[in-house]
């Protein structure tokens, strides 16, 4: 008998022990960070995905080099289009709204113009109370279906919705490090405690943690990595990798059908490693012998950064492609490409916005959707109503944007 009270004790044990293990695994010890859990495939009805500055022709280049498998296998499988972007100096939280709402910047209450209480039509505010009209996650919810927005531009602060929002990264890492309120980076509130730790800082990482963006074989190799090209290769990095977390992270415990997810850190690596990739405009520069060959040093060390952070983006985008399934509809959207560093009349190169391009770009695959097809060029406000139609959601007759149709195979 009491040989058999040692052994109950004993498998009692080892079940609180498995237990407690469990929870670590799914909320982190005290003091450390959650681990990351990755969902089951298959779980979500809807994935879109935000890539900001995703160029269409380094896209095609590279699926056509082998490269980009993930985003390769959504663009056979479903359909692609191309739109106008509303400009180059376009505040990017009106594109990122007009992309989920359907409706033009002055029809959707940011971007446009209000009354004031003085009588004057001023500039609406870029903040998400000021929106006068529904967005994807919003028509969702009309439907009973929870959503999770994550990094998504024109957010803060964040909204109340059914289901769980973060606000976008840069805001979210500033306020935090100036002791903004929580309530304004997450919702509901008593998810931040939980989601935070996920939230990485640029500073986490290291020049070692970040090699596979240089080409150790050049004589510079990490070395290259110093100043503002550090921060803005460990800024995208940290940018990317915390939404996807954050995405993981609420697709196995926020009871969501549906996730937004905005990656920013195609942009900032454009911005800054654009020119060792396409070298006239540096080439041009009037500057010294031994200047020159240090920017040659860093061209050779830094001349694939923006592609092999392509590469990197395209896993990320397979991580969140998998959490629907083959049932599910996933979407990549975009609100601009690069079209190259332009040189002004002095031949003096012309940086930041200057090098966007006025072409935003999509793809939707769907059961619903055709295999290969490719759209009729459109507009931005088409984005928001073809993801609707491929998603099997019931498109608000108010839109001012219309369903690709031409590419949907069957409809709900």
């Amino acid at each position: 008998m009491r040989v058999e009270r040692i052994l109950i004790a004993l498998v009692v044990v080892v079940l609180i022990v498995t237990g407690v293990i469990a929870v670590l695994k799914v909320t982190g010890g005290e003091g450390e960070p959650p681990a990351i859990v990755v969902p089951e495939a298959g779980e979500l009805s809807l994935v879109v995905i935000g890539i900001q500055g995703l160029e269409a022709s380094m896209v095609e280049r590279l699926t056509a080099d082998g490269r980009l498998p993930n985003l390769a296998r959504l663009i056979a499988g479903g359909a692609t289009g191309s739109y106008a972007t509303l400009g180059r100096n376009v505040d990017m939280r009106i594109v990122w709204t007009s992309l989920v709402t359907g409706m033009l910047p002055e029809n959707q209450g940011i971007g446009g113009k209000k009354l004031s209480r003085r009588g004057e039509m001023v500039n609406a505010p870029l903040v998400p109370r000021s929106r006068t009209v529904g967005t994807l996650w919003t028509f969702l919810t009309d439907e009973g279906r929870k959503s999770g927005v994550l990094g998504w531009p024109g957010t803060w602060p964040v909204e109340e919705i059914d289901g769980v929002m973060v606000g976008p990264y840069s805001t979210y890492i500033l306020e935090r490090k100036h002791g903004g309120a929580q309530t304004d980076a997450v919702h509901p509130p008593s998810w931040y405690e939980r989601l935070d730790p996920l939230v990485l800082d640029p500073t986490d990482f290291t020049r070692r943690d970040l090699s596979r963006f240089v080409d150790l074989d050049s004589t510079m190799g990490l070395e290259s990595l110093v100043g503002q090209n550090y921060v803005a290769l460990a800024t995208a990095y940290a940018a990317d990798r915390s939404v996807v977390d954050l995405a993981n992270a609420i697709a196995v415990q926020g009871s969501v059908r549906n996730l937004f997810v905005c990656l920013a850190g195609t942009d900032v690596a454009s911005q800054r490693f654009w020119h060792y990739m396409e070298t006239e405009a540096i080439e041009q520069l009037d500057v010294g012998e031994s200047e020159r060959r240090l920017l040659r040093r860093q061209i050779e060390a830094l001349g694939e950064t923006v592609e092999r952070y392509y590469d990197h983006v395209d896993e990320l985008v397979g991580e969140l492609a998998r959490l629907t399934g083959d049932a599910g509809t996933v979407a990549v959207i975009t609100d601009h490409g690069y079209a190259g560093i332009p040189l002004n009349a002095a031949g003096k190169p012309l940086i930041g916005t200057n090098m966007h391009s006025e072409e935003g770009m999509w793809i939707v695959s769907s059961p619903r959707v055709k295999a290969g097809a490719t759209a009729r060029h459109g507009d931005l406000i088409d984005v928001a109503p073809t993801i609707m139609a491929a998603a099997g959601v019931e498109i608000p007759g108010e839109l001012d944007g219309e369903a690709h149709m031409e590419v949907i195979a069957r409809q709900r």
